[in-house]
């Protein structure tokens, strides 16, 4: 046990992704990814769908770290039900994929998919209100890292995450592979530039009460005009209005971004993938 425990939450639910062409990412593929992190000390908490439970219990048995690991079973439409019917009939009436650069990518043609990613601060939250998390709460992406993208050696991964000097504890930190240079949302809805990504995102219980209002409000707006995506632009639109809540650092890889939770004495070590 460390001081001041980052509590990790993340969710793996099956929508499909096996089915949508240029995408074929079946549970086994996520799972395999998962073992890359599984072994990660902190406390864990996963939100999923009863027949996958077991395999996610299973992988983090093999480190022993089964009584660091609190998995939820929630159908997806209940976190949020009126966010949930905005994006099935956003994508019901309007065509998300028409002028986009990459119409066939997952969040062109996928509802379920834009309505997950949109989820991540109500996982989150439904973890605070359960008195399951402690003050220091992470997001960590099922999938990070690909199973060896970046960090290339799981046996590795045996430590604490912890939060290092660049993180601020008052605001909610998200990470940028791209200066923000100022395109108004709707060229980067079509051109589906990455500025932000939320494969990590930290905070503060409180903070992370409040990101859930702004994707909120986010998730209105953007479907009033007929549009939706993934988190990645919704990021960015909550970081745009809501500037002084936001902590954007800047990193260099897709994720690259774990390092700021790693200590430096063990980061030096790493292997990665250059």
């Amino acid at each position: 046990m460390i001081d001041n425990e980052i509590t990790i939450v993340t969710a793996f639910y099956d929508i499909g992704r096996k089915d949508i062409k240029n995408f074929e990412r079946d549970n086994d593929k996520y799972l395999s990814y998962f073992e890359f992190l599984a072994g990660i000390k902190n406390k864990m908490i996963i939100y999923t769908q009863e027949n996958i439970k077991e395999k996610i219990l299973d992988t983090r048995k093999k480190h022993n770290l089964e009584d660091k690991t609190i998995i939820i079973t929630k159908e997806l439409q209940e976190f949020d039900e009126q966010g949930y019917k905005k994006i099935i009939d956003t994508f019901r009436n309007y065509d998300q994929s028409i002028n986009r650069k990459n119409p066939n990518n997952i969040e062109c043609i996928s509802p379920m998919y834009c309505y997950l990613m949109y989820l991540k601060p109500f996982f989150v939250c439904d973890a605070i209100q359960r008195g399951l998390t402690d003050e220091n709460i992470m997001w960590l992406d099922f999938g990070f890292n690909h199973g060896g993208n970046f960090f290339v050696d799981k046996d590795q991964f045996n430590f604490y995450l912890q939060k290092q000097n660049s993180i601020d504890e008052n605001k909610i930190n998200l990470f940028s592979i791209k200066n923000d240079d100022k395109q108004t949302l709707a060229n980067i809805y079509f051109s589906m530039e990455t500025f932000l990504m939320g494969g990590i995102i930290f905070a503060k219980s409180k903070n992370w009460l409040l990101f859930k209002h702004h994707m909120q409000k986010c998730i209105k707006y953007f479907t009033s005009f007929g549009i939706i995506d993934d988190d990645q632009i919704m990021l960015l639109w909550c970081a745009r209005n809501y500037r002084k809540n936001y902590n954007i650092i800047k990193v260099y890889f897709w994720f690259d971004s774990l390092y700021h939770f790693i200590p430096q004495n063990i980061a030096k070590k790493l292997k990665i993938n250059t």
